[in-house]
């Protein structure tokens, strides 16, 4: 179940709790120039096909200087749309490679009768061409390519091809997709069979390849880690450099669904393919949730509950909660876990799971020290678990704390005749339970005792 089939009020609170971490523009340019040529690449059956090659150089421009700063890089094999040209997606795909990306798009398939299966099979024969060309000591890809980290990608008809692809190559770590449609055989029927994480983006615009027909039953057929994130006002000629006889329009310019095109592959593939947890929070975190141009539906296959829990104490108070996670996803793993977002100090127990398989459980415990001093009166930590088995799916849950004011010994959120009976047992050496302690010392010296009675007599005094 994605997230905004029953758990949306939760995570829109979550959302709007946390203080959300400062993030790279990824619709910009990365710190690489894109350089790009045509190669041929060899089928198992000694044909060829073009293709062309983006990589990060010094410049951007076509046969450009390689640029191996940051290398191995990963690779994605990108597929084109009916009848259009790798050349309607040089924007995205000159980005990518400006991120510290290998990309190649196949040239094949072209004509007006094209073969869904045999365009994913040449997308993985991409893939080989990659490996081959990372072993070959006259390529200028020698020891360059991080083969161990491919995605798969393409658009409408390619998208969908890419899902085939991914189905069949168990070197595919990660697929993203734009507004994928379904093909010849059904990439609506393999998508049981595709386990990386998936990101299947699409317009919601869209009436040449709908979401309601394609994407969504693609979303509804997978297994997790998934999401569908629809772009407000998305169009399906939007996601190509420009337009052709027969295409739709959207709500928004195709300049700004390109940038927003951008900035979710370049952070899906950043988490997925180079391990970048600064990018985890934009794909499965609160702000890909209160993204204003994008409706967001994911299912991590990681559930903790419950989702959202709170409790309150006194300053220099422990207050702590227990957790039940879950592995709703269909591969064994263990998880990683974390606690942030707030400005007190939050840990979770244990900071790592034992393995789960599909359908098992664990407890953890997380815990939020409430600090003298503070001027904040409340505080809210997300908790998250990180799926080992990927690197970079996570599972939410938040923990909210408030402050008690000061001398309310007994949590009643006021102070009275009771606080003060509470308050003079700690004094005399005879509280009712340890808490009443902690509540009593006021002013934070490690005890309570005559010097927080004045502290006490001012929140008497208090309205």
């Amino acid at each position: 179940m994605g997230v905004r089939c029953g758990n949306l009020a939760i995570m829109i609170l979550i959302a709007g709790a946390v203080r959300p971490a400062v993030a790279t523009d990824l619709s910009l340019p990365g710190p690489f120039g894109a350089g790009w040529k045509s190669v041929s690449v060899t089928r198992p059956n000694s044909t060829t096909f073009t293709a062309r090659l983006f990589y990060p150089a010094t410049t951007t421009e076509q046969n450009a200087t390689y640029d191996g700063a940051a290398a191995p890089y990963p690779a994605i094999s990108f597929g084109h749309g009916f009848l259009q040209a790798v050349s309607q997606y040089q924007s995205t795909l000159q980005h990518l490679s400006t991120w510290g990306y290998f990309v190649i798009a196949s040239d094949s398939e072209g004509s007006l009768f094209p073969n869904h299966q045999n365009f994913a099979n040449d997308m993985r024969h991409c893939l080989t061409y990659l490996e081959q060309e990372n072993q070959s000591a006259t390529s200028m890809l020698l020891g360059q390519v991080n083969t161990a980290r491919f995605g798969m990608s393409g658009h409408s008809m390619g998208g969908g091809c890419s899902i085939l692809a991914t189905a069949a190559d168990t070197r595919v770590k990660a697929l993203a997709n734009l507004a994928a449609a379904n093909t010849t055989p059904s990439a609506i029927a393999v998508m049981p069979m595709v386990t990386v994480p998936v990101s299947l983006i699409c317009g919601s615009n869209d009436t040449v390849v709908p979401v309601s027909s394609n994407g969504q039953l693609m979303y509804n057929a997978g297994g997790p880690p998934r999401q569908i994130p629809i772009i407000t006002g998305g169009f399906h000629c939007g996601f190509i450099d420009a337009g052709f006889i027969g295409c739709d329009s959207g709500a928004i310019t195709r300049s700004a669904q390109l940038a927003i095109t951008r900035r979710l592959l370049t952070a899906f593939f950043n988490l997925y393919l180079k391990s970048d947890q600064t990018e985890w929070a934009q794909v499965w975190g609160p702000p890909a949730l209160s993204d204003p141009q994008v409706v967001m539906t994911f299912d991590p296959g990681i559930t903790l509950t419950p989702a959202s829990a709170s409790g309150a104490g006194a300053a220099g108070e422990v207050v702590s909660r227990t957790f039940t996670l879950t592995n709703a996803g269909r591969q064994t793993t263990s998880y990683s876990l974390f606690a942030s977002g707030a400005h007190w100090s939050a840990s979770v127990t244990p900071a790592a799971t034992a393995v789960l398989n599909p359908g098992q459980m664990t407890t953890l415990d997380v815990a939020v020290a409430i600090p003298f001093g503070s001027p904040n009166t409340s505080d809210t930590v997300l908790i998250s678990a990180r799926a080992v088995v990927d690197g970079g799916t996570r599972g939410l849950a938040s923990l909210s704390i408030t402050k008690l004011r000061a001398g309310d010994i007994d949590g009643d959120t006021d102070v009275d005749q009771v606080d003060t009976d509470l308050f003079i047992a700690a004094l005399l050496g005879t509280p009712q339970s340890p808490v009443h302690v902690t509540r009593s010392d006021l002013n934070g010296d490690g005890a309570a005792n005559g010097d927080d009675i004045v502290a006490f007599v001012a929140s008497l005094l208090m309205p």
